[in-house]
């Protein structure tokens, strides 16, 4: 099946040293929306056309016409680093890579490939950063309201699916972690675990379409019969569960379906893909859902943190509780949303409670 869209971005990107992400990170685009481009899938707009091209050091024309060898005068790096951030958790002293990061962080040191790393800078760590991990929107908005209210504490937003997440915070590697879902998930993943369990807000998960639903998606259509380009989560994610629900209703298996392991980091990635023409369908957070495309909500959902006890004294945590208590937080975040700030802040003890309430 022929390209629809060929280019060079792909080659010249690999020839150039760098990772999907570093070079998306250039061109201020998602390493989701540059895959949908190097695989020919999207054509990108003239301002990312020629981001790419300043910066793969080549012409917009060379670029993405198939029929001219683009040249490319971007040196290759040598030795590919990762920018690192420093924090204690649990006692010990943790450096994590800054690569899946929810925003720009000033990194404490790079590490190389051979896994030295040179410092750059060395905080009192003690008690100097708090590492938040999951993948919902919300938690860059409490990440930045921390940042906002303390000088002296800093926290930091990790991607992470509800899996990921919960093996992080196992492998002491965050001090929270973030589920989303039903009772019955978060159950799941907490139980056995000396945690407690602190509401951040209820929401919508659903079908992200392309605007109109030209498919008739999930109104006159499933997967049989629409036939449409599916963007998917990683495995572990609460989004990728409920596609594989709709799949096995459909009687239908994985490979049947187009799109399936394409796979999109976050749920704006979701969006993104169906709003660029890279995919029909995909399940996504109704918070980051935009005007480019159309919303058709599954079910309703709340996120917790799963916050171990032996973390809960830490400054930074503190301030986490703190805010969820305040108004201008949930206020803020009800309208980040939508979300529903009724329960925020209530909390329990995971191994002693079965029941969540409300």
């Amino acid at each position: 099946m022929p390209v629809k869209f060929p280019n060079a971005v792909k080659a010249l990107r690999e020839h150039a040293g760098w990772t999907k992400s570093e070079l998306a990170r250039q061109v201020g685009i998602t390493p989701q929306a540059l895959g949908l481009i190097e695989q020919g899938k999207v054509s990108p707009s003239t301002h990312v056309a020629l981001r790419l091209a300043k910066v793969l050091g080549t012409t917009v024309e060379s670029l993405f016409d198939p029929e001219q060898n683009a040249a490319c005068t971007a040196r290759p790096s040598r030795l590919r680093v990762e920018r690192v951030a420093v924090a204690e958790v649990a006692g010990a002293r943790v450096a994590r890579s800054l690569e899946d990061s929810s925003s720009p962080v000033p990194a404490d040191g790079l590490r190389d490939e051979s896994g030295r790393t040179d410092w750059m800078n060395m905080p009192d760590i003690g008690m100097a950063r708090v590492f938040l991990s999951g993948c919902d929107p919300a938690l860059s908005l409490l990440a930045a309201w921390v940042n906002r209210r303390s000088r002296t504490w800093e926290a930091v937003h990790f991607f992470a699916t509800n899996q990921d997440a919960m093996d992080e915070l196992e492998a002491r590697q965050t001090h929270i972690a973030s589920v989303h879902g039903t009772e019955e998930d978060l159950l799941a993943l907490a139980e056995g675990k000396d945690c407690f369990l602190v509401a951040l807000g209820q929401w919508r998960m659903g079908w992200v379409v392309p605007r109109r639903n030209p498919k008739r998606w999930q109104i006159e259509a499933g997967f049989r019969d629409a036939r449409p380009r599916l963007v998917n989560r990683p495995p572990g994610a609460g989004a990728r569960a409920l596609v594989d629900e709709a799949i096995r209703s459909e009687g239908l298996s994985p490979g049947e379906i187009e799109g399936y392991t394409l796979e999109a980091r976050t749920h704006r990635e979701v969006v993104e893909a169906v709003a660029f023409g890279g995919a029909d369908v995909g399940i996504a957070h109704e918070a980051v859902a935009t005007r480019d495309v159309d919303f058709l909500p599954i079910r309703e959902e709340m996120t917790w943190l799963v916050i171990p006890r032996g973390v809960a004294r830490h400054p930074g945590v503190q301030q986490v509780f703190e805010l969820l208590a305040s108004d201008a937080f949930r206020r803020d975040l009800a309208a980040f949303g939508p979300y529903d700030v009724s329960q925020t802040g209530a909390r329990i003890q995971a191994r002693k409670s079965r029941n969540l309430g409300g």
